[in-house]
């Protein structure tokens, strides 16, 4: 399972619950991207631009593509990653939300660029799309922790 939302979608405390409170083991790119870079995705955004950090959040999550039992959770700078082997499931956060988050490490033109894109693409190709305006995340790591027990062997760990 790859789970994806832009900056804001609340991926860090769904990866959270889904690992202490549902049991899944989980692996959040941001925290992968920090250990082998040294530094935190928001300097990385700062230095090398929303492209290239998607560029290495996509190889980081290839090496996990052919053999993972483990949910992945992208850290918002990927637009158009898909796998065959995995499902995805798109956090969407409100445009507003985004962007504050976002605002002190993009220009405002390339931050509407990328919210349209990754909106567009995920909304379309996303096997599960969950809005994350109006919902506390205990519920949106119940709805993904269903939505894998109805697509996935009970036996296995995703």
């Amino acid at each position: 399972m790859y789970i994806t939302g832009l900056p804001g979608s609340g991926k860090s405390l769904v990866a959270k619950m889904l690992k202490e409170d549902f049991g899944y083991n989980v692996i959040e790119i941001d925290r992968i991207l920090e250990i082998e870079t040294g530094k935190d995705f928001y300097t990385l955004l700062t230095t090398y631009g929303i492209k290239e950090v998607g560029k290495i959040e996509k190889k980081i999550v290839d090496r996990f593509a052919k053999n993972c039992d483990k949910i992945i959770i992208g850290c918002g700078a990927t637009v158009g990653y898909s796998n065959d082997n995995f499902m995805i499931a798109y956090l969407k956060v409100p445009k507003e939300r985004f962007y504050e988050k976002i605002r002190k490490y993009m220009r405002p033109e390339i931050a509407e660029k990328h919210y349209n894109e990754f909106h567009r693409y995920y909304s379309d190709h996303a096997q599960l799309v969950i809005s994350s305006e109006h919902k506390m995340k205990f519920e949106i790591s119940r709805i993904i922790a269903d939505f894998i027990k109805k697509n996935f062997d009970h036996t296995q760990n995703t």
